[in-house]
């Protein structure tokens, strides 16, 4: 016997309408269709133990030489891209850990502005100056004194060809050919958005790239970046920059141990989901999945790595 109303359900079985003994052909076959294309290059050379800190040199060249690679891919290629983003969030450019390193995004910029010089090219490396008025005035603290370390590295050979400057409609020279922004990002009280829109008209169709943007709104009692106009700000945020970089760690929040797996956009075109497994020298990444229509939400992400 059994209660009254309820249904009983062979293991393994589903409720939906699909097959008693797994998924339904559709839900298979659109499982699969994320999937790895035959002979894809993956990087399955990710460093390992990335919770290792300070990190050692290859670490970081690992890092720099795979972003340097898409990024000057995107603006040089045969269809160059003139406004760009690049995201690379490993422990030691993740400025919400406590091992943040102002060097080392400082060493990537480099990496890329040398190699967009290495053909005589003129390269402007950007920080944001100072926003606001009198005791008002602010800086985010993690590009605090960064306009300051810029004017003393050593640019080796392109030193002739790379110059430093602010953000602000009146920085491009007729002369520049590249950009390069260091981290533009909004404070409580001021938007640098418009010092980016008047930089950008100033250009014209000169490459502008960002690194490691944050462009969100932050809100504050004098009403600046409310809810009014919000909807144009992300519009020109996420549509007019274009994504060509984008690395970053996954954790389980609010923690940043342990390391579950990495996501992944590159010169592939498309973003790659990667599971880490082992511990300590016996780490290894794997491929799991690959995205051409955008990248994966949380709750795929999260189905992936968990499983």
């Amino acid at each position: 016997t059994k209660p009254r109303g309820m249904r009983v359900v062979a293991m393994g079985g589903r409720m939906d309408g699909g097959s008693l003994f797994g998924m339904s052909k559709k839900a298979k076959v659109e499982d699969e269709s994320t999937l790895p294309p035959k002979d894809y290059r993956e990087r399955s050379d990710i460093p390992k133990m990335l919770n290792n800190t300070p990190h050692p040199r290859e670490v970081r060249k690992w890092f720099y030489d795979d972003c340097k690679e898409s990024v000057v891919e995107a603006v040089t290629g045969e269809n160059p891209k003139t406004r760009v983003k690049a995201w690379i969030e490993f422990p030691e450019l993740n400025v919400n850990g406590d091992v943040y390193r102002i060097g080392t995004m400082l060493e990537l910029v480099r990496e890329v502005a040398m190699a967009l010089a290495a053909d005589g090219k003129r390269v402007r490396v950007c920080v944001q100056g100072s926003m606001g008025a009198g005791v008002f005035q602010g800086l985010p603290l993690s590009l605090s004194g960064v306009a300051r370390i810029l004017d003393m590295m050593d640019w080796g050979d392109a030193e002739e060809f790379i110059t430093r400057g602010s953000i602000g409609g009146d920085v491009p020279q007729p002369d520049d050919d590249y950009f390069i922004l260091i981290s533009p990002q909004n404070i409580v009280g001021y938007s640098v958005l418009p010092y980016l829109q008047e930089m950008e008209q100033t250009a014209g169709d000169r490459p502008i790239i960002m690194i490691n943007p944050k462009l969100g709104d932050i809100q504050s009692a004098g009403n600046v970046m409310s809810i009014r106009g919000r909807g144009e700000r992300m519009e020109y945020v996420e549509r007019a920059w274009e994504q060509v970089y984008h690395f970053r760690l996954l954790y389980k929040k609010p923690y940043f141990f342990p390391i579950y797996g990495a996501l992944r956009f590159g010169t592939g075109g498309m973003w790659e989901l990667y599971k880490k497994y082992g511990k300590m020298e016996a780490e290894e990444w794997k491929l799991l999945r690959t995205y051409d229509d955008g990248e994966p939400g949380a709750a795929e992400i999260t189905k992936r790595i968990l499983k």
